[in-house]
């Protein structure tokens, strides 16, 4: 073989093991779930999987609850996003500053939580809000009240668990944006009599706008798909107040024994994710060109 025919063999060779295990960890899964959806396919009736003509499908659209779950995962996923950026964003610029002594060792600090395992994120943050003994309820004196065992405040503190764990991967990718825009253009912008905001609005936003694409879209993805913080910190409870889609999937699908409408459930979430996906693409994208 000629040197171009091997390096193309090995470059193949190479992409084969990433490409096998991508097939058969999602491509297949995504396909087999695809098609639970469309039969009859419940745990406890294996031996009678049969077409049910969509009626997977309708039976969701029918369930009032399936609504209102949708509606719960985009009220958490819509606040722990939006305080992961922001927080994120505003630690970021912080660590950018020169003035700060130490930036190495605050970086390393503050990115420590996002190593942490989800499943003991969840724990050590039951134990934070524990309602006789937590440090939360003993600082803003709350005595016996339980924060993750109230309707009411149940999702708040899944959401200051999740960004408590996600803020430091959104601070770490936004800082390496900050750190690539150009200096002569800032000290341009300075000699003309520009502000500090007028600088970061009109020179730092649209040089770091591909690297808050990319870190919040994957933050939405990934905040979809939540399900250890909730799973483990409340349960989907109380009065099924923290109760998401991959929870709500998952009851429906194990615990309800019915696995086609929970695989329709999936099937629906997935639809709006990729349609989500594509649109918040082309709409920043258009941004990106403006500026």
């Amino acid at each position: 073989m000629g040197t171009k025919k091997k390096v193309n063999w090995f470059m193949v060779m190479l992409l084969v093991p990433a490409v096998a295990m991508l097939m058969v960890t999602i491509i297949i899964p995504v396909f087999v779930v695809i098609g639970m959806s469309f039969y009859h396919y419940n745990l406890l009736d294996m031996n009678n999987i049969t077409w049910n003509d969509f009626a997977n499908y309708k039976a969701v659209f029918k369930d009032a609850e399936f609504i209102r779950t949708f509606g719960r995962t985009l009220i958490y996923v819509c606040s722990t996003v939006a305080a992961q950026f922001f927080i994120g964003l505003g630690v970021a610029l912080l660590l950018n500053s020169k003035s700060l002594k130490g930036r190495k060792l605050f970086r390393s600090l503050l990115f420590l939580p996002w190593t942490i395992p989800s499943l003991v994120v969840a724990v050590t943050w039951m134990f934070i809000f524990q309602p006789q003994y937590g440090i939360v309820n003993y600082l803003l004196n709350l005595g016996d009240y339980s924060v993750l065992g109230s309707p009411g405040t149940a999702m708040a503190g899944v959401v200051i668990s999740a960004v408590w764990k996600q803020m430091p991967l959104m601070m770490i990718m936004l800082l390496s944006g900050l750190q690539t825009v150009p200096e002569d253009l800032k000290e341009a912008a300075e000699i003309d009599g520009a502000t500090g905001l007028q600088k970061f609005l009109c020179i730092t936003v649209p040089c770091i706008m591909p690297v808050v694409r990319t870190v919040t879209l994957t933050s939405i993805v990934s905040n979809f798909q939540m399900f250890v913080l909730f799973f483990t910190m409340t349960g989907g409870g109380p009065v099924r107040a923290t109760t998401t889609l991959p929870l709500y999937t998952y009851e429906t699908a194990f615990s309800g024994f019915n696995l086609g409408k929970g695989a329709a459930i999936g099937v629906c979430w997935l639809v709006f994710l990729i349609i989500f996906s594509t649109i918040y693409n082309k709409v920043l994208s258009a941004k990106e060109v403006e500026y």
